[in-house]
């Protein structure tokens, strides 16, 4: 696997600490059982912040211990439920604030 052009000793250090596999350990819904718990796909890659719901203006300046290595297929899902939990998050504290 090729790394990208810009960022690569990043990715390449992220990808190397993972052993060039997803990072994955069921955030996107699926519990990886025939892999110990853990997706263990190694084509397509992208490396992105452990804490999907980590803003992209902050996710840029993450030490390389906050990011892991992701597949397409883990992180499309991963992403959407860590927003879906943010929203619940908001939600919740709104209501807790409101007056009435």
């Amino acid at each position: 696997m090729r790394p990208p052009i810009v960022g690569a000793r990043l990715w390449d250090a992220v990808l190397g600490r993972e052993n060039g596999t997803c990072g994955c350990a069921g955030e996107c819904g699926k519990y990886h059982k025939e892999s110990g718990g853990r997706c263990d796909r190694h084509d397509a890659l992208i490396v992105a912040p452990r804490d999907l719901a980590t803003p992209l203006a902050a996710a840029v300046g993450l030490d390389p211990a906050d990011l892991t290595a992701w597949c397409a297929r883990c992180h499309g899902p991963a992403r959407s439920a860590a927003a879906k939990a943010a929203r619940a998050a908001r939600a919740e504290r709104y209501e807790s604030e409101s007056l009435f």
